[in-house]
């Protein structure tokens, strides 16, 4: 009798020890294959209940939210969808487009095409001149224009009803029409919001490698992150920088994650580390967000997030090891709704770097209000209880 507390000792041991395995490989270092591994919210420290109240509150405000994906660890612990959107539906991304468009300047200096952000932009296109002011044009670099700190009359942007983004769609060349706007202000000296300057990403891409900015995405970025299902628009066959990519949501999530991975994808550096630290960080002041990086809203120390129009995001949370995305038809309104759903809701799941126990309870009504959102509006639907 006396020996029974020492094997019940090991075995208590034995089964911390296992625990403590399974912790590990919960949080284990990963990255996505054909699909993302599912696992439940408790597994990767976050809380079911706090996910459910937030889907709760999305039915019950009627936001228009097409799609929320949430990854914890390489992990996906939310894929909620509005019907009719789903895990095939390719969503149009807006402005989110400007982050892609910007690692692949970063995958072109890596790959010596592009010596240096610090390179004139008149140096990329010498075949073409500005009309005025072309002496102090030469100012403008690289960095400038992906910082969008160009000096640039711009106009293109909603407080200018984005005049300059129509009068920019009447040319026939969207270079020439962007050197030709007047330099109002010293470059680097201010932000300003311009469309204009990332399709100049683009077209740099195509003059540096002979491919347009879509062919030398799918080579060098789309497919080794295993994205395939995706379609980018050009004009006058110069891939649009700005704007204009559809995508499933599913892959909006792996090009977050390649940056929460510094850049690394199955152990393959895509993109250089240095380059996704330059470009999270707050290069420039704006008066929107904690700062600017290379078209990355840097949305504090360890968040940073790529913005579209009408609530497409990818927010990138470092110190959390996390990936969010949203998309959305939300009007000017409640354009803001991405952000409040991440710091009310998402952020306050997220209880303990290690696994918690699970909630069978508040996993069910999670998993009741994902069905629900996917319902078409003639069905039958009732709101689960708490």
């Amino acid at each position: 009798m006396k020996i029974r507390p020492f094997f019940a000792f090991q075995k208590i041991s034995l089964l911390l020890i296992l625990f403590s395995l399974l912790a590990e490989l919960a949080f284990a270092e990963y990255w996505p294959q054909e699909n993302w591994r599912t696992a439940s919210p408790e597994s990767q420290g976050m809380s079911s209940e706090v996910l459910s109240d937030m889907l709760d509150a999305l039915w019950k405000n009627e936001y228009k939210i097409d799609s929320i994906i949430v990854i914890r660890n390489g992990r996906l612990v939310l894929e909620s969808y509005k019907y009719p959107a789903g895990p095939h539906f390719k969503h149009q991304i807006y402005s989110c487009t400007k982050s892609i468009s910007s690692a692949l300047i970063g995958i072109a200096v890596e790959k010596g095409y592009i010596g240096s952000v610090d390179r004139s932009l008149l140096e990329f296109f010498p075949e073409k001149s500005a009309t005025i002011g072309e002496t102090n044009k030469r100012n403008i670099t690289l960095k400038h224009v992906l910082t969008m700190a160009t000096g640039l009359k711009c106009e293109d942007t909603k407080a200018y009803d984005y005049k300059g983004l129509r009068e920019m769609w009447q040319a026939d060349d969207w270079v020439q029409y962007m050197i030709d706007l007047p330099l109002i202000e010293l470059p680097g000296s201010r932000f300003v919001y311009c469309n204009g300057a990332s399709s100049l990403l683009t077209a740099i891409i195509q003059k540096t490698t002979g491919q347009t900015a879509f062919d030398f995405a799918r080579q060098h970025l789309f497919s080794p992150l295993g994205i395939h299902d995706i379609h980018w628009k050009s004009h006058n066959g110069l891939t649009i920088g700005y704007s204009d990519i559809t995508m499933r949501p599913l892959d909006m999530a792996r090009f977050g994650y390649l940056f929460i991975k510094e850049g690394r994808w199955n152990e393959k550096q895509i993109l250089p580390t240095e380059w996704v630290i330059d470009s999270t960080t707050r290069q420039i002041d704006n008066s929107e967000t904690y700062g600017y990086g290379y078209q990355w809203w840097i949305m504090g120390p360890d968040i940073f997030a790529a913005r579209g129009a009408y609530g497409q995001r990818i927010f990138a949370l470092k110190e959390q090891n996390m990936v969010v995305v949203f998309t959305s038809q939300l009007d000017d309104v409640r354009s803001q709704v991405p952000e409040q759903l991440l710091y009310d809701y998402i952020l306050p799941s997220v209880k303990s770097e290690k696994p918690l126990p699970e909630n069978e309870p508040m996993r069910e009504r999670l998993d009741s209000l994902i069905t629900l959102l996917q319902k078409t509006e003639d069905q039958e639907q009732e709101v689960p209880l708490k």
